[in-house]
């Protein structure tokens, strides 16, 4: 018989509110009450409690035929988070200039946790802002050269634990192995750049380097991404490495630190 002691611990508002919110992503971004009930693993009633007051406070809005979406307010809250509006923001014009020299798409992503974030994504390529390109798109640092750049400098820690997998395969070129992720990082390391091909979708090339605070802490990376035959390192890394340098300035000139722009 179950104790009291021994029953599992109801989960608190917040944490209930947490998965309310969770249940939305970028392929469900619509969601009606059941939708919701079945993905944050709530009992509808609570599910309906809940969404009233985030309702009410602006964090999630009600369509016309009764689903719900991500509400104004909550992006209103979100785009104060230092991590990403400073950098994206100084980062833009260098974006643009990049993109305008080599032809390809500009980005610039920082790391949270086992993932890229996407803070800025510069094209005219449909197909490639569908794939890399939302801002705010989450993709797996084994799987970009940005990400690659990122975990090479996110320190032993995190790096054994990405390495020590699962590595979620996206192509049949993707680095799914431990060991050859290791030896990869610690050529980005000692080279100073990701070059990438078909890693996160084919036929699409990527090569990217770091950008550091004012103490050498890797914070960010910027990088281009396009066809396999237009990303030729020798051709677009001096245009890479110069939107790096000019980032760099504004970066410090702004004083962030890794702590603040991805930790």
């Amino acid at each position: 018989m179950t104790t009291p002691h021994s029953a599992a611990p109801e989960r608190s508002v917040v944490d209930r509110t947490l998965s309310i919110l969770g249940a939305f992503d970028r392929d469900n971004r619509t969601l009606t009450l059941s939708d919701i009930s079945r993905r944050s693993g709530l009992p509808v009633a609570t599910v309906h409690r809940i969404v009233n007051k985030l309702h009410g406070w602006g964090a999630l809005e009600r369509c016309v035929d009764g689903m719900y979406t991500i509400g104004l307010r909550l992006w209103e809250t979100a785009v104060l988070a230092p991590r990403s509006c400073t950098m994206a923001e100084v980062a833009q014009p260098h974006l643009v200039a990049l993109h305008n020299r080599t032809s390809a798409a500009a980005t610039v992503a920082i790391r949270d946790g086992r993932e890229s974030v996407c803070l800025s994504f510069v094209s005219d390529d449909a197909d490639l802002i569908a794939v890399y390109g939302d801002q705010g798109r989450r993709v797996p640092l084994h799987a970009t050269a940005l990400g690659l750049v990122l975990l090479a400098h996110a320190g032993a820690a995190v790096e054994k634990e990405v390495c020590s997998g699962p590595l979620r395969a996206f192509t049949p070129v993707t680095i799914t192995d431990g060991a050859r992720l290791n030896r990869c990082l610690a050529k980005v390391r000692r080279e100073g750049y990701a070059a990438a091909h078909g890693t996160l979708a084919e036929g699409r090339g990527a090569f990217a380097v770091p950008v550091r605070d004012s103490r050498g802490m890797v914070v960010a990376a910027v990088g281009v991404v396009g066809p396999a035959e237009v990303i030729q390192p020798a051709r677009v890394a001096p245009h890479v490495r110069a939107a790096a340098v000019m980032i760099q300035r504004c970066v410090r000139g702004e004083g962030l630190r890794v702590a603040e722009v991805g930790a």
